[in-house]
């Protein structure tokens, strides 16, 4: 019964809704439970969740970064350069291994770094965060487009492509669970400690909130945008990596709607884009939902465009729903402020 209290009403609603949607589509097209399709399903939770975490710690903070999909791919190309250029047919399986270790610490580096750069922009020049970030997103762009020419690297090793589709605990046809989607799980849980257990949590939340009163507080306002963004950065390399496996390519404009699908994912997990609210363990049941709806909306062979506008005014209609809680909660607060000062001050008169 403890937990069952302290589970929210944002949670409540999102299992409820995943419910509906498993059922529902399980109906129309008893296909959608087959183990190939849940797979599948599995393995672009694990692709998309990430870049869902990138806009879940920026919102906190009450940012945004548009940027993580170009830095994502510019991971991916110059990774797919240094495969290109350090490796042949001749070489080693530890060589391989050795050179894909080295292009995950790069890539890592890479991501932290653009984060550094969108951080940089934001809390030492006090640029808007959309203005900063649309900015990079076209500059990382513009970068990659330079490396590669508008072409595709796909000398990629074997070796990575496999790992990025293997998984574990295969039974009969069951596939198993997609390692993508374990280091998803990993990086989702250690976010979701980060935000509600540790202190720079607490400071990330008080800032979004309200900024002037977390200065006043003795929280570093800028370390606390500089580690966001670095995070942010970090997690859209990692993306970038994965993406580079699964699809053994590489290209600077893959991917154009995955920003749109983590500013929905994170909308309807509850996450405030005004800031400082919002529970990051809902991510998970927010993904199942849209991918429900995603991959049940391939197998009716509904159009993209109609697709596209669905998600758009899901996006709308959560902003607005989000916009009047918020108005709504501000003015209950007043008005219990309001009811504390008149009380204080009738005692007051009376004694």
């Amino acid at each position: 019964m403890r937990i069952i209290r302290k589970i929210d009403n944002k949670t409540l609603q999102l299992a409820v809704i995943c419910v509906v949607l498993f059922t529902v589509m399980a109906f129309i097209r008893p296909k959608f439970t087959s183990s190939a399709n849940i797979y599948s399903m599995m393995m672009q939770i694990g692709t998309s969740g990430l870049f869902a975490v990138c806009i879940a710690i920026v919102y906190l903070s009450r940012g945004i970064d548009l940027s993580i999909i170009s830095i994502a791919n510019l991971v991916g190309i110059i990774c797919g350069v240094i495969f290109r250029t350090a490796l042949n047919e001749s070489s080693s399986d530890a060589e391989v291994t050795g050179v894909i270790l080295l292009c995950v610490l790069i890539g890592i580096f890479i991501g932290m770094l653009c984060g550094f750069i969108n951080g940089l922009l934001i809390a030492e020049l006090g640029i808007f965060p959309i203005l900063v970030t649309l900015a990079t997103q076209n500059i990382f762009m513009g970068i990659s487009m330079i490396i590669t020419q508008g072409r595709a690297e796909t000398d990629i090793p074997k070796s990575l492509i496999q790992f990025a589709d293997s998984s574990i605990l295969s039974i009969g046809d069951f596939r198993g669970i997609p390692i993508i989607l374990l280091l998803f799980l990993a990086i989702y849980v250690s976010l979701s400690v980060i935000v509600h257990k540790t202190p720079f949590g607490f400071k990330l939340q008080w800032h979004g909130s309200n900024s002037r009163v977390s200065f006043f507080n003795a929280i570093d306002n800028k370390r606390v945008i500089y580690t966001t963004y670095i995070l942010s950065g970090a997690v859209a390399a990692v993306g970038g990596l994965i993406i580079t496996g699964r699809t053994g390519s590489a290209k600077a404009d893959y991917g154009g709607n995955a920003v749109f699908q983590a500013l929905l994912t994170c909308v309807l997990a509850g996450i405030s884009p005004l800031g400082g609210r919002g529970k990051v363990y809902n991510l998970i049941l927010s993904l199942m939902a849209l991918q429900f709806l995603s991959t049940g909306f391939n197998m009716l062979r509904i159009s993209p465009l109609i697709r596209d506008s669905l998600y758009g005014f899901l996006l709308v209609f959560s902003i607005i729903m989000e916009y009047l809680i918020e108005k709504r909660r501000v003015n209950m607060l007043n008005k219990k402020t309001m009811l504390t000062e008149r009380m204080t001050a009738s005692r007051y008169t009376r004694s």
